[in-house]
């Protein structure tokens, strides 16, 4: 019989199927915000605004930049922001994300209910991680190709 599967890694796998329907050229980052219960209350990916053409069809001026350079050349609206336009939740949440947030996600969710963010890779820049260190948010960062084990960034 196998094994239930943990609950981390399975809103893991949910965050990286829901980046799959990003529209960004440069990273699919997928978000998926869950309340106290476990339950999902909102997700998102990252893509242009809703009525532009995606970046898959007429790349914007940012689309092939490399990771974390060019950011306001880039037309794509993040993952956690989009999640964040879908969320109806004043209860605490935990963001599992398929990268660790930039600055200004993490700006976004210092201001939020959100008090543990789980993520399966770090971003290039770090600065993201003292901020959300200030708002007394701790990342975690999962090896899934082991078995889940989870590394606690701290100061």
């Amino acid at each position: 019989m196998e094994q239930r599967i943990e609950t981390d890694k399975y809103f893991m796998e949910i965050a990286a199927t829901v980046a799959k329907r990003s529209t960004c050229l440069r990273r699919s980052v997928g978000c998926v915000l869950v309340d106290s219960k476990n339950h999902i209350v909102a997700t998102g990916y990252n893509g242009v605004p809703k009525g532009f053409d995606h970046c898959l069809d007429s790349p914007c001026k940012g689309a092939f930049s490399e990771s974390g350079m060019d950011l306001d050349l880039c037309s794509a609206i993040h993952a956690e922001v989009n999640a964040f336009l879908q969320l109806r939740s004043d209860d605490d949440l935990t963001a599992y994300v398929t990268v660790t947030p930039c600055f200004s996600c993490a700006k976004m969710f210092a201001n939020s209910n959100v008090k543990r963010i789980v993520s399966k890779e770090l971003y290039v820049h770090e600065e993201a991680l003292h901020l959300l260190w200030e708002a007394n948010i701790q990342p975690e960062v999962l090896d899934l190709d082991e078995e889940l084990k989870g590394v606690v960034y701290e100061r």
